[in-house]
């Protein structure tokens, strides 16, 4: 399994706290149906860096 990363790298954890502190304390990413676009934006950022972690970070 050379080559493949299995733990999420410094950028996707950070990525992951911004979505959830964000989250947190936002009206509209608590309501059901709501839209928010900076947890929008937030999530997209975590996934985003989720993905090249679990590549190897090539992306």
């Amino acid at each position: 399994m050379a080559g493949q990363q299995t733990t999420p790298t410094v950028d996707a954890e950070e990525a992951y706290r911004a979505a959830v502190d964000h989250a947190a304390g936002c009206k509209e990413c608590k309501t059901p149906g709501a839209g928010c676009e900076t947890g929008e934006r937030l999530l997209r950022a975590y996934n985003t860096a989720t993905r090249q972690a679990r590549s190897g970070g090539a992306g």
